[in-house]
């Protein structure tokens, strides 16, 4: 044996035991950390083998589309204002129109419609003119802004989800869209489903806004709400939407307290089995300051009290308008409002920068508050959804189905890959025992890829793996009948077996590389267990190769030494 295989041989040894020692605490069902193996990672089980939560969100478009033309209304009076164009009124028209076509209405003297028209035009692109009569404009969003904003908010929905999740410590989640209005999220293992759905369902909207009490005092607004209740025959009980019971308030209200101003509820929790309390506060409806300039958010302690709280810091920006809003309001009370609900509302004692704390209660278990509290630095940190997400469909894929689909995906794939060994075994002999090592070291090879990944093993996965012995045996059938039909022309052995290689190579390659772009288009395209079939098509692509051509080749040399020195050269088994 010369130098060149001996390297060869020892670069192929390196790699089986390797890959060996990657896939051992997979095969040996390890306890990680308690384990003393050097290698203490495992190949990760997609939801369809370990269980865990999958759901369907749908985004409320006509929410979004209704808030944005909210802030076109706003942008255009001040524009407005700016260039000293006096008009009789900007407004939302919401009602008599479709649900996502609200409409922006510009009422002004006919004298000024070529300068409002074109100030619209110029500034205003994403707004198309939908109806307009003299003293009269109505403008709805542009269909190319409509689709930006679409897509926009399904990519954003989806960052902001995969950023909450990868917190929350899931390993290899799949959050993909569906459609144009839907957002698929697969969570593999995950126990705590009502934790992770509360998680990825919180919009996150944090405001600080100063308590009107001055208008009205606490008994005031508390007297104001029980009257409205009764007269409005208005209830709120546990397991309806708290937001629709808040609505109807301010609608009984409106015109009962001032026109800038809204009703908003703290609520507490109360024991498993009882009805919560919900405490009115009159605040103004401006949020002074809001959670787009938050930069970090921490889970702290109380220092007389030790109840967990959240710390956390806002950027420069912030910190500016943070110290504006309370330098002018010191003496009041400003309420800080997650989700339009109200967490706290302490007395502005001094003027507050760039830091601040959300208090969580303690009235509940410790471990309660911890775990409340971990979760909304999370939800701060990781950055508010950019629109609400309702869940349409949950499906929770228990252990028992995983390991069931492990069980008989397994036993499919020995089955069949055990039918392979045996006819390439019984076809070309001894030979075929070559082949069938290369393809057991193959399997391994793909598996030991999947963990050095950190990729995710799916039941499709799994079909993907005997897809590669398959076309691991085909590269070996080309290899064998080239070298069986250099044999039929009279070359000897050593010769016939170095052409068969050579020639057979190019054709191998040819067609892994197809394999390989079919491959890389489920990758991109695909979904779900289509991405899952997908990777391990793709590395047993490359590992085929590399057994096929370079682990076949090794041993063929060292079987056919062996012949060598028995003398029979000439009687290699193909």
């Amino acid at each position: 044996m010369g130098r060149n295989w001996w390297g060869k041989c020892l670069l192929l040894v390196f790699l089986t035991v390797l890959s060996g020692m990657y896939v051992y605490p997979t095969i040996a069902n390890l306890d990680l950390e308690k384990t003393k193996f050097p290698f203490k990672q495992k190949i990760n089980l997609g939801l369809d083998l370990q269980g865990g939560l999958y759901m369907v969100l749908v985004v409320d478009f006509n929410k979004v589309y209704r808030e944005v033309i909210d802030r076109q209304t706003t942008s255009l009076q001040e524009r407005l204002k700016e260039k000293l164009i006096t008009v009789k009124g900007v407004r939302t028209q919401k009602d008599g129109l479709p649900a996502d076509d609200p409409h922006v209405v510009v009422e002004f003297d006919q004298a000024k419609r070529d300068e409002i028209y074109n100030l619209v035009k110029k500034e205003f692109w994403n707004l198309r003119l939908a109806v307009e009569n003299p003293g009269k404009l109505e403008m709805g969003l542009a269909t190319e802004y409509r689709n930006e904003i679409r897509d926009k908010t399904i990519n954003q929905s989806i960052e902001v989800i995969r950023n909450r999740i990868d917190e929350f410590g899931v390993s290899e989640p799949i959050i993909t869209s569906q459609g144009t209005d839907r957002v698929v999220v697969e969570l593999p293992g995950v126990k705590e489903i009502d934790r992770a759905k509360d998680l990825i369902g919180q919009t996150a909207k944090l405001e600080f806004k100063i308590v009107d009490d001055k208008s009205m005092t606490p008994q005031q607004v508390a007297g104001l709400i029980a009257e409205a209740e009764k007269k409005n025959n208005i209830t709120f009980k546990e397991g309806q939407k708290f937001s629709d019971y808040v609505k109807s308030i301010n609608e009984a209200v409106k015109g009962k307290i001032p026109a800038e101003d809204e009703i908003a509820f703290e609520r507490t929790k109360a024991a498993k089995g009882q009805e919560g309390a919900h405490i009115p506060f009159l605040l103004h409806s401006k949020a002074g300051v809001t959670g787009d300039d938050l930069q970090d958010a921490q889970v702290g302690f109380d220092q007389e009290t030790q109840v967990p709280e959240v710390n956390f810091s806002m950027n420069p920006r912030g910190g500016v308008l943070m110290g504006k809003l309370t330098e002018a309001n010191k003496g009041n009370r400003m309420a800080i409002v997650l989700d339009n609900l109200v967490q706290s509302a302490p007395v502005i004692q001094s003027q507050i920068t760039n830091r601040g704390r959300i208090t969580m209660g303690g009235s509940r278990a410790s471990e309660d508050i911890m775990k409340e509290a971990k979760d909304l630095a999370i939800v701060l940190r990781a950055g508010a959804l950019p629109a609400q997400l309702d869940f349409l469909e949950q499906r929770v894929v228990g252990p028992s189905l995983g390991q069931d689909s492990i069980k008989k995906g397994a036993y499919a794939s020995l089955v069949g890959c055990l039918v392979v060994f045996l006819f390439v075994s019984f076809y070309y002999r001894v030979s075929g025992l070559i082949a069938v090592f290369s393809l057991m070291l193959n399997v391994l090879f793909v598996l030991a890829t999947l963990v050095g990944m950190d990729a995710t093993l799916t039941l499709p996965g799994i079909a993907g793996i005997a897809l590669t012995v398959g076309i691991a045996v085909d590269s070996n059938v080309v290899i064998y009948e080239r070298i069986r039909e250099e044999l039929r022309h009279g070359k000897r052995a050593h010769g016939a077996v170095e052409a068969g290689f050579q020639k057979a190579f190019r054709t191998i390659l040819d067609a892994n590389v197809t394999n390989a772009a079919a491959g890389l288009v489920l990758l991109m395209y695909g979904t779900g267990p289509i991405k899952g079939f997908a990777v391990t098509l793709l590395i047993g692509i490359v590992t085929t190769l590399f057994t096929a051509v370079f682990v076949c080749k090794v041993v063929f040399d060292l079987y056919l030494r062996s012949l060598e020195n028995r003398n029979a050269a000439e009687t290699v088994s193909i």
